[in-house]
Order: structure tokens, then sequence, then C-alpha cells
């Protein structure tokens, strides 16, 4: 099986090991499929530039006890960028996102979306959704 590694400044994985990994964690699950599906998919902080395509970012965004600290969750935020002069199609592409992850057993949406705001600094229409991960915690 195939490493987790990024290629040249953590833009893409090689095509070989997107179907060749193992992921690990939840969010490689998430990201490797993602990528699978066709999805342009970074991490937070990775890309920069304008948004030219609709693209998405993985990030998580804690952990969460409940049940005395025996049983908690992960959450983790999908943000999604879409280009601003698309605003027409950005519900659907939002909506394949939402279907595309449904096939990852672990995740359960939480219901919470952010309203789209403008990023001015990648000129994009940009909206979270809210995934978590029940999960016994260590002690």
């Amino acid at each position: 099986m195939g490493n987790f590694n990024y290629i040249d400044s953590g833009n893409t994985l090689h095509s070989h090991l997107v179907n060749q990994t193992t992921p690990q964690t939840v969010w490689q699950k998430i990201y490797l499929h993602l990528v699978k599906l066709g999805y342009d998919v970074y991490s937070a902080g990775q890309k920069r530039d304008k948004c030219q395509n609709s693209y998405v970012v993985v990030r998580e965004s804690g952990v969460h006890a409940m049940v005395g600290n025996v049983a908690g969750y992960k959450t983790f935020d999908i943000i999604i960028y879409h280009p601003i002069d698309n605003y027409s199609t950005m519900e659907l592409y939002i909506e394949n996102i939402k279907d595309a992850l449904k096939d990852i057993d672990e995740l359960r949406p939480t219901g919470n979306e952010t309203p789209y705001i403008i990023d001015s600094e990648v000129q994009a229409y940009t909206t979270s959704v809210l995934y978590q991960q029940f999960k016994k915690l260590r002690r």
C-alpha cells in the first residue's frame, strides 16, 4: 500500500497513490474519496490563488467530549470554494459534495452549514458544511 504523501509543495497526490493508498484517518478517507470522484481537494492553507474552478478544503475542526469524557466526536469542516462568477451553479456543486460524503460511513452531517460569503482574496463564494465522526476517546 502507498503512503499518504503530497507531491510538489502539496498540490496533488500521485495519481497511482490515490488508488493504492489505504487511508488511516477519517480526514484521509474524506480527502481520498473526493479526489477519486474527481473533485479538486486541498488541506487547509494549501491553496491561496484565485478560484477559477470549484474546489474543496477538508479541515479537522476539533474533538468534543460527551458521556463523561468516554465518548465524543471529531468535527470536520468541508469548506467549498466556487468561482465568484458562477453563483447559479454553487448549490448543485454543494449538493454533489454532500451526496459523495454519504459514502463514508463514519461521517454524519451535523446540519450546520454557513451562508455563502464572498472571499475577495481568492475571488470566490465560500461556504462550510460541518460533519462529525463519533468516536471513543483515549484515556
